[in-house]
């Protein structure tokens, strides 16, 4: 077992004066760089708007579009006041102390591994550092923000979306305690996108605090890792590339929650029902459903990144020989960026908190598709098995006390899962009524009223299963493809378990380098445990010891193989698709045939799209209306190996499943 040397921060603050007494005490944060002139946020936007990159920019585009430059440099000032940060240290205290009124009013402990945090904090003052979170919630923005205030670390600044920007007082609010807002495509904004990428790039060479982003750009609706986006952290390894800075440290965290905020708004939205527009009438609405018990945060901080020890020594190139601000990015150096971002986001994932939410999650999940309901007793040995299998498959779990831990999550996640009869079960949702309006605006397929309602419970349910995949899904491919009959080939099970991984890696993002060594060790932990038998080829295994692992293996990747083989069979029937009549008539047929709820998933769907283009089965001949041309001989090969792996299990997630009851017959009482 990995070390999970966790505190709950937030504790010492839970006391009669402790809230106040913490956020007004002194402060003297330690910086990230030690620089001989201090860049407050007034400064930063002076550099920028008197830059020799700025300047050049808007006399190429005066001469371009006929405007005076006088004017292209007012659009830039007014582009920098909608965009920098503006830290106010009374503003950040406030601030703090709403945050912690919110915490307690919501039962949250926020657990953090304090000697990685504590280790960072010794090495800062000699070059930028990079925090890069994983984003599951909004109240992600938060959490780094006051964990560095508790540890009297230089607050970041934190990368926000123009949702937040609009926000009565709380756009200003975030932008005081930190936050310099961005917008979500730079598309036709040449001047605009120039104003962001100076300004960026000013803030992590010249500032001395850390700068915060997500690399999936916005949160994560299924609870999983996403494949990164690039611009932002292209925009902030500039400084390093153009040797304005001699290294750069990455740093990635992963957050982990016990109950999600908005657990139920993502189970609508993968269904398509629009997101709720971001508002400060809103947020206030909000306030009164968050007094309940959210149960836990964790807060884990992987290993740094140097640079300079991953890329290696840069050295110079022509680029090299311009003036410094003048300085972008090459072809190669765009490279390493995605290199960077990917090698990012596998250590986020490395760095995953499994909880015993997650653990209930898939316990719970396993009951539904058996159609057997488990009792709390059972589910304690179900659960104890699946750490100690996911201990062995390199997770970190953190777990002291099972029984304790899970009467906890069953009151945190109370409207979700209960004790009946004394058996775990899953509680139905709420039939739900649409406003015309909403109809309108929802995408894809008009589902109809009984599959959203059965379908909501068991989408969230799945949003506590997603995180803990990427640490399942390479045994669980194996093992299906060696449960087809005859023992194969190794090299051929190796093969076929790539072009799977390469189909699904929208829904399980992998690094393709690391691919062999993942595959090596799931064959590994499957031969030790009975999955797998070597003898003239590789066959799935019968020893006793394979029950339990194998309860589980056989369903994990269901959803995503069920939305992809009916993703492949609706592409079979024509050549050209428009996307998003792809998408739609994919959450049809998932609906008519009564698949795994998770396949009515939109995000699903599109996933699967963007695997069989990648492969080479798609080729996309719009890229303004994402039209796709299909490639008959590869789909069918591509079916085929699909059909082939996909478990024989009989699903029922209706009425007639035992595990599933309603609300109304479920007892306040555990």
């Amino acid at each position: 077992m990995k070390n999970m040397d966790f505190v709950d921060i937030l504790k010492p603050r839970n006391t009669q004066f402790g809230i106040i007494n913490f956020m007004t005490k002194p402060w003297e944060p330690k910086k990230t760089m030690s620089l001989d002139v201090k860049c407050d946020p007034r400064l930063l936007k002076k550099i920028v708007l008197s830059s020799t990159y700025i300047d050049s920019f808007i006399d190429a585009e005066s001469r371009k579009v006929g405007i005076p430059k006088q004017q292209l440099k007012n659009e830039v000032i007014n582009y920098l006041d909608e965009i920098a940060m503006d830290k106010k240290l009374h503003i950040i205290r406030w601030m703090g102390i709403v945050f912690l009124k919110i915490s307690f009013m919501m039962k949250i402990g926020m657990f953090v591994n304090e000697p990685a945090v504590l280790k960072l904090k010794e090495s800062l003052g000699k070059n930028p550092v990079l925090f890069l979170p994983t984003h599951r919630s909004y109240a992600d923005f938060c959490l780094l923000t006051y964990l560095c205030f508790h540890y009297d670390i230089e607050l970041p600044a934190v990368a926000a979306g123009m949702d937040f920007y609009s926000m009565a007082v709380v756009g200003k609010s975030m932008r005081e305690t930190g936050a310099f807002y961005m917008r979500r495509t730079l598309v036709g904004a040449p001047l605009y996108a120039a104003t962001l990428r100076h300004y960026v790039r000013t803030l992590v060479a010249k500032h001395n605090a850390p700068v915060e982003f997500f690399l999936e750009g916005t949160r994560s609706r299924s609870n999983k890792s996403m494949a990164p986006k690039y611009g932002m952290l292209s925009m902030c390894l500039l400084p390093y590339f153009a040797r304005e800075v001699m290294d750069m440290t990455i740093v990635p965290i992963n957050i982990s929650y016990d109950r999600l905020v908005e657990q139920s708004l993502f189970a609508y939205e993968h269904l398509g029902v629009p997101k709720p527009k971001e508002t400060t009438g809103g947020l206030l609405k909000s306030l009164g459903k968050l007094n309940d018990n959210f149960g836990n945060i964790y807060v884990q901080f992987g290993e740094t990144i140097s640079l300079n020890a991953y890329l290696g020594d840069q050295g110079l190139t022509p680029a090299s020989l311009l003036p410094l601000d003048l300085l972008t990015l090459a072809a190669d150096q765009k490279k390493k960026v995605q290199k960077v971002a990917e090698y990012a986001v596998s250590l986020q994932q490395s760095n995953t908190v499994v909880t015993i939410t997650n653990l209930l999650a898939i316990v719970l999940m396993d009951s539904l598709i058996k159609n057997e309901a488990l009792t709390l007793d059972d589910a304690f040995r179900e659960v104890e098995g699946l750490i100690d299998m996911l201990r062995s498959l390199g997770a970190r779990v953190y777990e002291t006390d099972v029984r304790r831990s899970v009467h906890r999550i069953l009151v945190v996640h109370r409207s979700l899962m209960a004790v009946q009869g004394n058996k775990l079960r899953l509680i139905a949702g709420d039939p739900m009524t649409f406003s015309p309006e909403v109809r309108k605006k929802m995408k894809g397929h008009s589902l109809g009223s009984e599959t959203i309602v059965s379908a909501v419970p068991v989408i969230q349910l799945q949003l506590y299963v997603n995180p803990v995949l990427h640490y399942l899904v390479p045994p669980a491919l194996l093992y299906l493809l060696a449960s087809r009959g005859p023992a194969h080939a190794e090299n051929i099970i190796y093969n076929e378990y790539k072009e799977i991984r390469a189909l699904l890696r929208y829904e399980f993002f992998y690094v393709k380098e690391q691919e062999e060594i993942e595959f090596e060790a799931a064959q590994e932990y499957c031969t030790r445990n009975g999955l797998l038998h070597e003898s003239a080829g590789v066959h799935a295994g019968t020893d006793a010891r394979a029950g339990v692992c194998a309860g589980a293996l056989c369903w994990v990747a269901l959803p995503a193989l069920c939305t992809l083989q009916i993703a492949a069979q609706l592409l079979s029937e024509q050549r050209v698709w428009p996307h998003k009549e792809a998408l739609r008539l994919v959450q049809a047929r998932a609906e008519a045939s009564r698949a795994h709820p998770y396949c009515l998933s939109l995000e699903a769907a599109a996933n699967c799209l963007r695997g069989l283009l990648d492969v080479g089965v798609l080729t996309q001949t719009d890229s303004q209306e994402e039209t796709y041309e299909v490639h008959p001989t590869k789909l069918q090969e591509t079916l085929d190996l699909v059909n082939s792996v996909i478990p024989k299990l009989s699903l029922d997630f209706g009425a007639n499943n035992s595990v599933i009851v309603s609300h109304k017959t479920v007892s306040s009482k555990l």
